[in-house]
Order: structure tokens, then C-alpha cells, then sequence
């Protein structure tokens, strides 16, 4: 009985590392076949882009907490979508937000018991809702949008401008090229 070979799994933007074989092995096709147990790369862009929105979902859940709203961090997120997207149907919040529709209407469902959205009927679509804010919602995101600011900028802290410049500018290149494949594609 052989142990399988360990290796550092990578990703499309980075090369093995020098002289690991075994790195190597394991980003070959067929590196399941020779019995490589496949280790996550912790520091690839793939999974640091995963672990920082991870990171910063749990500071801003705990900002929403500390703050009193009584709101999840999932409904506080919801009613921001909701606000950008006033009058989107739920399915176009949810694959904003990246959720399932079926989460969404949880969401919505408590929003909606604390008078912060609407249901309202689709005009082009008699089977969809639309979420509509009201009034009273300007004050929730009156509160929500100094706390994502400030996880934003707790996060960048120690960065020069020019660093962070830099960096909105390759997320934005990786949304749109990302979000034009989905259109396309």
C-alpha cells in the first residue's frame, strides 16, 4: 500500500513552484490517477478572493449586530440589493447577491414584516414580484452604509491609495469580463 503523494493545488494564474515536482504533478491532468492527494493553496488569488468576502460578510455581520438593527447579516444585505435594484423581481436580488431564490424570500419575508420592502406585482409578469423599498428602508441604509464602509476601509487599512486604485481597477476588469462571459456565454 503506497501513501499518496501530497501537493499544493494551484490555480490558473499561478505556476508550480520552483522546483516542486510534486506542485507540478498535481496541476497536471491525470495527477488523481498517480495518487496525489491534492492540498489547497491557501494563497492562491482563487481561494484569497473566496477567504477576504468570507472575512468581510463576518465583520459586517458583526457591525449590523453591534449596531442594533435586528437585522441578519443576510437581510441587511438583501436590503441593500434591494435598494440598488428597486423594483427588481426576486430571482434578479437573489442571483445579485448569490443566494437562491428560495433564501432571498426569507429575507424578504422578514424585510417585508418590518415595513423596509414590498412586494409588488411585476408589470410585464403576472407570476413575479417586484421588491420594491419603502420609505422607511432609507433609514436602515442611512445606518448600513457608513458600517460597509467602514469594513471596506478597515480591510484596506495601510494600503497606499495607489494600491488600492490598482486594485478596484483589476476587480472591476474581473467582474466585467466575468459578468460579459455569462451574457455571451
Amino acid at each position: 500500500m503506497s501513501l499518496p503523494t501530497r501537493a499544493i493545488a494551484q490555480d490558473a494564474l499561478h505556476d508550480a513552484p520552483a522546483g516542486n515536482a510534486e506542485g507540478a504533478a498535481a496541476a497536471s491532468p491525470g495527477a488523481a490517477d498517480r495518487n496525489v492527494e491534492v492540498i489547497p493553496n491557501t494563497r492562491s488569488l482563487g481561494f484569497l478572493l473566496q477567504d477576504v468576502a468570507r472575512l468581510m460578510r463576518v465583520s459586517f455581520g458583526q457591525a449590523v449586530n453591534d449596531a442594533g438593527l435586528e437585522l441578519t447579516t443576510g437581510e441587511a444585505r438583501a436590503l441593500v440589493h434591494a435598494v440598488a435594484a428597486a423594483g427588481a423581481r426576486q430571482t434578479e436580488i437573489a442571483e445579485r447577491m448569490g443566494v437562491e431564490p428560495m433564501t432571498l424570500c426569507g429575507y424578504v419575508d422578514r424585510l417585508e414584516s418590518r415595513g423596509l420592502v414590498e412586494r409588488q406585482p411585476h408589470p410585464a409578469d403576472k407570476r413575479a414580484k417586484k421588491i420594491v423599498p419603502t420609505e422607511t428602508a432609507g433609514e436602515a441604509i442611512d445606518t448600513i452604509m457608513p458600517l460597509t464602509r467602514k469594513v471596506i476601509a478597515d480591510a484596506m487599512e495601510g494600503l497606499p491609495d495607489s494600491d488600492i486604485q490598482a486594485f478596484r481597477r483589476v476587480l472591476q476588469h474581473m467582474h466585467d469580463h466575468l459578468a460579459d462571459g455569462r451574457r455571451n456565454g
